[in-house]
């Protein structure tokens, strides 16, 4: 096929016009959708995170302010002090996998 057959089978086309109806249904769904409420937050699935969150930072303020002076529970700041170097190592070996798995992920892709 040439370039003027084409030419010739491209311009028998008819006009292509939406069914009837068409234009008002999408402009009536978008009218609905514009005024309709705006999705309210889900507190009730949100309520426990918040409350667990708030709870551990009262519980790292008061032990960094001195309550386990008393001996009365774990002493939070040594034990911080003690995890850094191995939560930071932890974290240097995600890392790699991660740009390893990456890595190798697309070197598969870019041979097929």
């Amino acid at each position: 096929m040439n370039p003027d057959d084409l030419d010739r089978v491209l311009a028998g086309e008819g006009d292509i016009v939406p069914s009837s109806g068409f234009v008002s249904s999408v402009m009536d769904a978008v009218t609905a959708e514009v005024t309709a409420p705006p999705l309210s937050f889900p507190w009730k699935q949100a309520w426990p995170l918040a409350v667990g969150l708030a709870a551990a930072l009262a519980w790292l303020i008061a032990a960094r302010l001195g309550w386990q002076a008393n001996a009365s529970g774990p002493d939070l700041y040594a034990w911080f002090e003690m995890l850094v170097p191995m939560a930071t190592g932890w974290v240097v070996a995600a890392l790699v996998m991660s740009l390893i798995v990456t890595a190798v992920s697309l070197r598969l892709v870019r041979v097929r």
